[in-house]
């Protein structure tokens, strides 16, 4: 259930002391963007006032963010196990039966009532799955695999009416106020999945290579379609979530991982994982023209996760560096390719520190963004141009481990 009030006030009041100008104008705008200062807290805000227009569009903004979701989900699954000296077969099957009802506001001539409309659907999908594991005696594996799944949709994609939300800090970058309606018509993205991996072990078996190859096809899958328009004078981000024509994405994982690296008298852990991928997906613009771009939701092309683990067992305790590097990917598709917008690339590196300070005691220290990482929003059609930056600095933590005896 989602139950919200809003509070609208009238507009005119002079912010000029607690406003900090800039010369950054943001995607779409013709003004540059304004920032409250630290001294906007001591801002009297009791003294805004409410006009009756104001009361209305406040009204009207609460109801109209209302609304009640409920769901079902009963599963059943059935498996058969087969195995050879070398090769292990599972067959199984799956079935997802789904019934929801929803209850969205009613709006007639602009006017939202206390009453709601209900709206139920129900589905049911057989889900079935095969995999296959063959040993050979060169300490290498083959694993082979092929599903069907679902994803549902979350409630607030089919039970929203209408939401607004002005001066937020989230992925619209510069756009002022963003307005989120759901989608009651929304289908459950399903899938094909194709897998296919060899694995060769070494270092008697505490170190293994993999090389992965995958393949999903996507029908109905779930994208946030947005559009950008100005009402009284204000620049609005409009989204609505809708079904994709079609999806597909694959690529290539690279897995390298040893437990007991011996160097300088000392142990280490390495990890490391890469994986490319390429992705595309068909759908209808908001001129209700087919159209297929070659990117799928929050997928990028490049991620690359590595981790160096040192053991020191005088202090019964040890150092970790991690590091991640995620490149640009799409988050939202605008009316137009040039709305199209997503998360910039970045690089980020994370450390830890542990060590045991009584028998079962042990102090844990960590740093969070070493590296200072800015994250970017991104537009553009090949989300060449950045929306904003956010600067989120470094986390420093320190946890207190009890382990039981």
């Amino acid at each position: 259930e989602n139950n919200i009030r809003m509070q609208e006030y009238d507009t005119g009041f002079d912010m000029t002391n607690y406003a900090n100008f800039t010369n950054y104008v943001p995607s779409k705008w013709n003004l540059p963007y304004v920032f409250l200062n630290a001294d906007g807290r001591k801002f009297d805000w009791s003294s805004l006032t409410q006009g009756s227009s104001k009361l209305a569009s406040s009204i009207y903004d609460s109801k109209i963010s209302n609304f009640r979701y409920k769901e079902d989900v009963t599963d059943g699954y059935v498996s058969l196990h087969y195995a050879l000296k070398n090769t292990v077969f599972i067959a199984g099957v799956r079935a997802d039966d789904t019934s929801y009802s929803a209850w969205m506001p009613t709006v007639s001539n602009n006017l939202v009532s206390d009453n709601f409309t209900k709206k139920s659907g129900n589905y049911i999908n057989p889900l079935p799955s095969f995999d296959f594991v063959h040993r050979f005696p060169w300490k290498m594996n083959i694993h082979g695999a092929y599903s069907r799944s679902i994803g549902r949709p979350t409630p607030s994609n089919i039970a929203q009416a209408e939401n607004i939300t002005c001066g937020t800090s989230d992925e619209d970058g510069g756009v002022a106020c963003s307005i989120s309606r759901g989608n009651p018509n929304l289908k459950p993205r399903k899938a094909h999945n194709f897998d296919f991996s060899i694995d060769q072990y070494f270092d008697h078996s505490q170190g293994m290579v993999s090389l992965a190859f995958f393949d999903k096809m996507i029908q109905d899958d779930i994208y946030t379609l947005r559009n950008l328009t100005m009402q009284d004078g204000v620049l609005y981000n409009v989204s609505q979530p809708m079904n994709a024509t079609g999806s597909n994405i694959h690529g290539l994982e690279l897995s390298v991982l040893d437990r007991s690296v011996a160097l300088w008298g000392q142990f280490f852990d390495l990890s490391m994982n890469a994986t490319w991928m390429q992705g595309n997906m068909k759908y209808v613009n908001s001129s209700g023209q087919q159209t297929r771009i070659n990117h799928m939701i929050y997928q990028p092309d490049v991620l690359v996760n590595g981790a160096v683990t040192w053991h020191i067992p005088a202090i019964e305790g040890g150092l970790r560096a991690t590091a991640t590097y995620t490149d640009k990917y799409l988050t939202s598709i605008g009316s137009y390719a040039s709305n199209n917008q997503g998360q910039g690339a970045y690089f980020m590196l994370n450390m830890a520190f542990w060590h045991k300070v009584y028998k079962n005691v042990s102090f844990r220290y960590e740093v969070q963004n070493l590296t200072g990482t800015r994250f970017s929003n991104v537009v553009g059609n090949k989300l060449q141009y950045t929306n904003n930056t956010s600067y989120l600095g470094r986390g420093i933590y320190f946890h207190v481990v009890l382990n039981s005896l």
